[in-house]
């Protein structure tokens, strides 16, 4: 017969539970270790700047719809390629909002320079930011500056950490501020001067903001030259050149065109006679007073021809426009060939 003790499972289960209550401990410690571990650290700010700052005063800069601009420098943390690029989209999303606005890069007299400058050249400071979570202040990286000869310039905080999408929003920013825009609350417009890295789109605001500012056609993007303008000129060829000042106007030619085995080749003064041919080269000229195949020219609406190498300046007169004509004195073109390379630019 088997004996059965009442005591034996009572002892049993106190030792279990004695034992037991060391590793619930250890498994307990091991969790809470492990969930620790698993929370997340709390959020860091936001990468969050101002790109401007908030009371900037929109005004502007003429009655012009084209405005002419230059890359400055480069900044050393980004290839050449990749910022010029960033910089271009920064102005180009204002010309895509509105046809009757754009920039031309011309590096001749701009209007307007894009330049990475020093920190206390752009006056960073810190602003307080209440937005959402992110703790503590924002920097302001890039400013609108007029500059002593009239233009405008984009300065770009050269110690901030740019990649192309905060440098295509702060270029957007202060281009629309030179475009006469105001700043927006809207963080999606581009006139927020908040950025959190978001992707740099126009908002409808945007739209309907710079729409009602430029309304008018801008031929300026389309038709017109700006000085200097360099063309080559071989036969009947007008140009209409916006003056961005006033003064004095110089054409500078020089190359050969060739005018026939005779009379081989010409330069912008013209030839005497027919060369080796011999005989006069008068029956073969436009104006019958002036040298075989010389470069002439009309400024508007004047009745004559102007000899280039006797007037090779002449006045704005207060002109906004000019329509500048060029010719070349032969009135048999077929068998010439090459071209006058010519310059027209302020003295």
């Amino acid at each position: 017969m088997l004996a059965y003790s009442t005591t034996s499972p009572l002892r049993y289960s106190a030792v279990s539970r004695q034992s037991a209550l060391p590793r619930f401990a250890l498994i307990l410690l091991v969790l809470s270790a492990l969930f620790v571990q698993c929370q997340e650290a709390p959020p860091d700010a936001s990468p969050l700047v101002y790109v401007g700052t908030e009371n900037a005063v929109a005004r502007r800069p003429s009655t012009g719809c084209a405005f002419r601009y230059a890359i400055a420098n480069t900044y050393s943390r980004l290839d050449n390629n990749t910022q010029r690029e960033a910089i271009r989209a920064g102005l180009g999303v204002w010309q895509r909002l509105s046809p009757n606005v754009g920039f031309l890069e011309l590096v001749d007299r701009p209007e307007l320079t894009v330049r990475f400058a020093d920190p206390s050249v752009v006056q960073a400071q810190a602003v307080q930011v209440p937005v959402g979570l992110v703790r503590g202040s924002a920097l302001t990286v890039s400013a609108l500056r007029q500059e002593s000869n009239g233009s405008y310039a984009i300065l770009l905080n050269s110690a901030y950490d740019w990649d192309p999408g905060a440098l295509t929003k702060a270029v957007a920013y202060q281009a629309g501020v030179f475009l006469g825009m105001t700043s927006s609350s809207e963080t999606g417009s581009l006139m927020s001067p908040l950025f959190v890295g978001q992707a740099v789109a126009p908002s409808k605001t945007d739209s309907l903001a710079i729409n009602k500012l430029y309304t008018a056609p801008c031929k300026d993007l389309t038709s017109v030259s700006f000085l200097p303008c360099s063309l080559k000129v071989n036969n009947l060829i007008t140009k209409t050149i916006k003056l961005d000042k006033q003064g004095t106007i110089a054409i500078k030619a020089s190359g050969f065109i060739n005018i026939g085995f005779f009379v081989s080749a010409s330069g912008p003064e013209g030839k005497i006679d027919g060369g080796l041919g011999g005989g006069s080269l008068a029956p073969y000229n436009i104006v019958p007073d002036m040298f075989h195949a010389a470069l002439m020219y009309k400024v508007d609406n004047e009745l004559t021809w102007q000899y280039w190498s006797d007037k090779r300046t002449f006045q704005t007169n207060g002109r906004q426009y000019i329509d500048i004509t060029f010719e070349v004195n032969d009135n048999d073109k077929g068998n010439n060939s090459g071209a006058y390379d010519v310059v027209i630019d302020y003295q």
